[in-house]
């Protein structure tokens, strides 16, 4: 499946972004933060402290995926999903 126009756009929006611990843990802080595992649980799988968990998820949202009050829309959900899926190189 190819990205669409706004995945593209989410996928450069989360390739700007500092390093972190890579993409395939970004995937793994996308995914179980959407199916809604607590921080804690994602911390713990990731090695890391849950603080990280929380900057890291909001360092990935933007204008194009999110309310004017910063939540997470429902189709910025699935472009995020699908954008960190396409960095981390696992199928959509």
């Amino acid at each position: 499946m190819s990205l669409s126009r706004i995945q593209h756009i989410v996928v450069g929006h989360l390739d700007s972004l500092e390093p972190g611990l890579g993409p395939a843990t970004d995937l793994i802080i996308v995914e179980e933060l959407c199916r809604g595992t607590p921080v804690a649980a994602i911390a713990k799988r990731i090695k890391c402290h849950g603080s990280y968990v929380v900057e890291r998820w909001y360092q990935f949202m933007f204008p194009a995926i999110t309310t004017d009050r910063g939540a997470l829309t429902i189709d910025g959900r699935r472009d995020l999903i699908a954008a960190a899926r396409a960095r981390a190189g696992v199928p959509a």
